[in-house]
C-alpha cells in the first residue's frame, strides 16, 4: 500500500471520528425533543445489558472486518481500525439506550479510557520500534502532550462555566465530547507514526 493511499485513508478515518463527536452534539436537541415528547424511553443499562451489548458489537467487527480489504491495508490498520470500530459502536450503543445527560457523560468516558488503552497500546510499539536515540525524542514528546492535554482540558471545563457558556446541562455533554476527541486524534497520530515506520521497513 502506498504512503498517500495510508495517508488518504487515515484522514478519511480521522474525518469519521470528527463526524461521531459532532453526531454526540447534535443528537442533544434530537434527545431534548425526544425526552420532551416521550417517544423514547431511557433504560438502564444494567451489567447484563451491556454484556449483550458487547456481545453483540464483537460479532459486528467480525463482519465489519471481513469488509476490510487485505490488499489495501496492512494487518496494523486491519487490528486498529477493528478496534476503533468496536469502541465507537459500544459508545453509540451505551448513549442509544441511557440519553440522560449521565448517561451520554458515561458513555463518552468509557469511549474516552478505551482510546486511552489504545494510545498506551500503540505509544508502547511506537517506542519499540524506534532507536535509543529516537526513543528520547518520542517520551519529550509525549510528556510535553500530556501536559498539553492537561492544560486543555482544564480550558475546556473552564469554558462551560456558566458565564462562557449560557449554562445548562448540555455544557458537561460538550465538554466531555471535547476532551475525548482530544485522547482520539492523539491515539491516531500514534498509530499513524507507527504504522508509517513499520511499513518503511
Amino acid at each position: 500500500m502506498c504512503r498517500f493511499e495510508a495517508l488518504t485513508e487515515m484522514v478519511q478515518f480521522t474525518a469519521m471520528l470528527k463526524s461521531t463527536i459532532l453526531i454526540i452534539t447534535l443528537s442533544f436537541s434530537l434527545i431534548s425533543f425526544c425526552q420532551a415528547n416521550g417517544i423514547k424511553e431511557i433504560r438502564e443499562l444494567t451489567p447484563a445489558v451491556l454484556k449483550d451489548i458487547k456481545a453483540d458489537i464483537e460479532s459486528k467487527a467480525i463482519k465489519f472486518k471481513s469488509s476490510l480489504s487485505t490488499v489495501d491495508m496492512t494487518p496494523e490498520q486491519i487490528e486498529f481500525s477493528v478496534d476503533t470500530f468496536k469502541i465507537e459502536q459500544i459508545a453509540t450503543r451505551k448513549i442509544d439506550i441511557d440519553y440522560s445527560t449521565m448517561g451520554i457523560n458515561n458513555a463518552v468516558n468509557d469511549l474516552t479510557s478505551s482510546y486511552d488503552i489504545l494510545l498506551n497500546k500503540y505509544y508502547k510499539k511506537l517506542l519499540n520500534s524506534l532507536n535509543e536515540e529516537d526513543k528520547k525524542v518520542l517520551i519529550a514528546a509525549q510528556r510535553a502532550w500530556m501536559i498539553f492535554r492537561d492544560a486543555e482540558a482544564k480550558l475546556i471545563w473552564t469554558m462551560t462555566n456558566d458565564e462562557y457558556s449560557g449554562g445548562g446541562t448540555m455544557q458537561s455533554n460538550i465538554a466531555t465530547g471535547s476532551y475525548s476527541y482530544l485522547i482520539k486524534q492523539r491515539t491516531i497520530d500514534i498509530f499513524s507514526y507507527y504504522n508509517d515506520n513499520l511499513n518503511k521497513k
